[in-house]
């Protein structure tokens, strides 16, 4: 994984537990369908990556700060200006939209189940809440030109509708104990309880600062990209194991058509096996072949590229 290496990462990086997500990453790893018990190798490879990916991002929301116009007045990175790196595909953007509402409600069930008042959740959601809400979809607006980015009617968010039918059919096989387990897996993060932690794992240089807010979507930003390992992983893991010309293969696990999936007409399926180092390698090979870029071969970037895309934006 020398493509998504780090010079900055100590040689003795992963020796502290304090400095690494390394737990975290593996809960992640078995609540985005991997084995309930990751190997520690594939773990060490996602968090490489994702630190390289959270790197990149921070530094390309500097930028859009920078453009803005709001280093000038203050060195806060805003979450507008990470927001503004999903542009090009509504769907993630919708989806992370969804994820801040859903956000905000949780939080207002908390402040009220700590009240005892269940009286004031619309009160709570449409004061503090709503203004975070609303300044969102009106920075959107000042950079959606041709108002596609709010419809929700016609995003269909597929790669999140494939994870929850993975998600299903992992869970009809479990008893108590292992879907508590996988029910905290799907629970961890990165930034919610250990946003100290997670600074201090990006490594910010300089006297640039992110926001409350910038890290609520720079830890969702990491989050899906543990999430979209996995999901590349299972798609080569399915060109491996396919067999040609059968016509039941569509109806094994995790290559289930989620538009005609039937739990009635599906067995338990098999155990998961563990996800690879060398399946987290060709996964990522592809997705940042050069062959699958719009120019291929012939771009001038194609041997060497500057950066590599984003995995979440």
């Amino acid at each position: 994984m020398a493509e998504a290496s780090d010079s900055k990462t100590p040689n003795n990086y992963y020796k502290s537990e304090a400095n690494n997500f390394l737990v975290e990453i593996r809960q992640m790893m078995h609540g985005f369908g991997d084995s309930s018990n990751p190997l520690k190798e594939s773990a060490k490879i996602i968090e490489e990556v994702v630190l390289h990916q959270m790197r990149a991002i921070v530094r390309k929301a500097c930028e859009n700060a920078e453009r803005r116009g709001v280093l000038k007045k203050s060195n806060v990175v805003g979450a507008e200006d990470f927001i503004f790196l999903l542009r090009k595909d509504k769907v993630k953007l919708q989806r992370l939209l969804k994820y801040l509402a859903m956000k905000r409600l949780k939080n207002c069930v908390y402040k009220v189940v700590k009240d005892d008042d269940v009286n004031d959740i619309v009160d709570l959601d449409q004061s503090k809440n709503s203004k975070s809400k609303m300044a969102y979809r009106d920075f959107i607006k000042t950079i959606d030109n041709t108002g596609e980015l709010m419809e929700n009617k016609s995003v269909i968010d597929e790669i999140k509708l494939n994870r929850c039918v993975r998600a299903e059919m992992m869970t009809r096989s479990m008893d108590e104990a292992r879907y508590l387990k996988f029910s905290s897996a799907r629970n961890a993060s990165f930034a919610n309880k250990n946003r100290q932690k997670f600074n201090e794992w990006i490594c910010m240089e300089g006297d640039i600062t992110i926001s409350k807010d910038g890290y609520t979507v720079l830890g969702y930003l990491a989050y899906e990209t543990v999430a979209q390992i996995v999901d590349l992983v299972f798609l080569v893991r399915q060109d491996q194991t396919k067999i040609y010309g059968d016509a039941i293969d569509r109806l094994k696990l995790h290559y289930v058509n989620p538009y005609t999936y039937k739990p009635y007409y599906h067995g338990k399926g098999n155990t998961t096996k563990p996800i690879t180092p060398a399946e987290i390698n060709e996964a990522l090979r592809r997705y940042w072949s050069p062959q699958l870029n719009m120019t291929g071969p012939f771009h001038r970037w194609s041997v060497h590229p500057p950066h590599l895309k984003f995995l979440s934006c």
